[in-house]
């Protein structure tokens, strides 16, 4: 299957967790310029293309950035909405403010990246075959609930929704550009390893061990996704060979939604 993506250009955010970096790697292998951003000033290693610091939440550090991509680049084929926080308490433990920062960094983050970067994909997307990708990472607490992570459940499904529509209003208006959502289900990364600490925590003191095992569990194939499967699904969305997958829920979860 032919992937097409060299000398495309792909501005991923939340680059320097476990996801991101799979995601720059991947895309790289393909020839395609990334151009990594996260909130950090610079990452300890060499990164994408190129590195950029991008707070997901600030309007005008998105109208920036995008002016910069068209300065250097003059075009955008791919954009990947990968930031992303967690937080996990009990809901009434849980303070208003940690509650927005969620919504603000998981939903407002996507938002802000859509508005802005869509009239520059919108030039690209006749250049390339099945037009510009925008993949918002999702996950697959979008679909099944869980303890102590209200902020974050309601976070990915306001992601979910928001793609469809997305993806329905560009189609009404013509433009070249497919949207689509990408839902993990557990992945093995140092967020997931801390949102197990913290969960452990709070129902004082189960195992670590014992926790890990019984989330394993709820996967039909028995493991964790790692990065890379989830990267490999992001770089069939960003390509021609998903030309005609438009507003859909691509789940990497070996069987969890699915239960």
């Amino acid at each position: 299957m032919e992937m097409d993506l060299k000398n495309s250009v792909a501005l991923i955010t939340g680059a320097t967790g476990n996801i991101g970096r799979a995601i720059c790697e991947a895309l790289g292998r393909e020839g395609v310029t990334v151009i990594a951003t996260d909130i950090m000033s610079a990452p300890a290693t060499p990164m994408g293309s190129e590195y950029r610091q991008l707070d997901v939440t600030s309007e005008n550090a998105w109208q920036d950035l995008i002016a910069a991509v068209r300065a250097d680049h003059r075009r955008l084929d791919i954009l990947i909405n990968n930031a992303g926080i967690a937080p996990m308490d009990r809901l009434q433990d849980m303070s208003l403010a940690d509650w927005r920062r969620c919504q603000t960094i998981n939903v407002d983050g996507i938002f802000l990246g859509l508005k802005h970067a869509i009239d520059l994909m919108c030039e690209t997307g006749p250049k390339r075959r099945g037009g510009s990708s925008i993949i918002n990472i999702a996950s697959g607490a979008a679909d099944k609930p869980a303890a102590f992570s209200s902020a974050y459940c309601t976070s990915k499904a306001a992601v979910r929704m928001l793609t469809r529509t997305a993806a329905v209003e560009f189609g009404k208006l013509g433009y070249p550009v497919r949207v689509n959502s990408v839902h993990p289900g557990v992945v093995r990364s140092q967020m997931f390893d801390a949102i197990v600490e913290r969960y452990s925590e709070i129902t004082g003191g189960t195992p670590v061990d014992e926790l890990h095992a019984a989330i394993k569990a709820g996967h039909p194939l028995g493991r964790y996704v790692e990065p890379e499967e989830v990267a490999d699904v992001v770089v069939f969305l960003a390509s021609g060979a998903a030309r005609y997958v438009h507003g859909d829920a691509l789940h990497i979860d070996g069987g969890y939604a699915a239960g």
